[in-house]
């Protein structure tokens, strides 16, 4: 599969930067789309570093409204006219979404050279946002201290390839070729191919969830089952559970348990609280549980 599925996490703490680390924010970017989930301080400095392209992005995804998951936001639309961007930027949050950003951006008298279009969510289930040709994108209710969505990103299916030797054996035809892509079996008369043994399968298609912040109780995740990489916010070590339960948030050995439940491909982590100056020991936690787990960290490149 020639399209690019590559997630870059630009910031990973949680409250506010520490220790190097920015509040959260990720890029993810699929084919010619490409999508700023949440968008806290320092998210513009980190896509300056990063070489992201700001005017590629071309989807908004923001979890809830706290702070720092959105304090990034208005300089980031503010950039976009500096940059001179004339194609429309889609937002997808949740309610007071819409307030919040035409209150910032009237009171600083901000101008904007393109349009911007702000969808609330008001959903109580799994719920298909955008549907096109090549992915969907979904948001889903979590369960935080305030309104909160996770996202999901899946690709659709491929089609077949087709195989190489089977066009000189057969002798294929443009036309021939073009109809087996399409799923058509070969037919000329007594020569007969079934499309099985024309062509070869596709890549499997690739996914990505987005979970933050939430408790790992009292929402459904059934929708995320198999899912090739799962975020998933890992505030604390498990010794501060409660804390973490009376604060909406979880725990490593919490999200591990979700992803072996879940059966993802692998698991990133991040969101950590800012008592930690070093979170080799979250990772170590969680891999304890689920070996698959990855540190969510600043400037961390995931091709799938």
């Amino acid at each position: 599969m020639n399209t690019s599925f590559e997630l870059v996490v630009l910031g990973s703490n949680s409250a506010m930067p520490a220790y190097g680390r920015y509040p959260t924010s990720q890029v993810l970017s699929l084919g010619k789309d490409s999508f700023l989930i949440d968008c806290g301080e320092g998210a513009q400095l980190r896509m300056i570093e990063y070489k992201i392209k700001r005017n590629n992005i071309n989807y908004v995804l923001i979890s809830h409204l706290h702070g720092d998951h959105l304090y990034g936001l208005p300089g980031f639309l503010g950039s976009l006219s500096h940059l001179s961007r004339k194609k429309p930027l889609t937002v997808y949050g949740p309610i007071g979404i819409k307030e919040y950003l035409e209150t910032v951006l009237r009171l600083s008298q901000s101008h904007r050279s393109y349009e911007l279009i702000i969808h609330e969510l008001e959903h109580t289930a799994h719920t298909t946002l955008v549907d096109n040709k090549h992915w969907t994108l979904s948001a889903f209710p979590v369960n935080h201290r305030l309104p909160t969505y996770g996202y999901l990103i899946r690709e659709k299916p491929a089609p077949r390839n087709i195989n190489k030797a089977a066009i000189s054996e057969y002798a294929l035809t443009v036309k021939e070729i073009l109809a087996i892509k399409g799923g058509a079996d070969l037919n000329r008369g007594e020569l007969q191919a079934f499309n099985a043994q024309l062509t070869l399968p596709a890549s499997a298609p690739r996914s990505y969830a987005y979970c933050a912040d939430t408790q790992v109780k009292g929402w459904d995740k059934q929708h995320l089952k198999g899912v090739e990489l799962l975020y998933f916010e890992t505030t604390y070590l498990h010794d501060k559970v409660e804390q973490a339960e009376a604060r909406g948030h979880a725990t490593t050995v919490q999200a591990a348990q979700v992803a072996m439940e879940l059966e993802v491909g692998q698991l990133l982590i991040g969101h950590y609280s800012s008592r930690y100056k070093d979170v080799d020991p979250l990772l170590a936690e969680a891999q304890a549980i689920f070996p698959a787990t990855i540190k969510g960290y600043d400037g961390v490149i995931i091709n799938l």
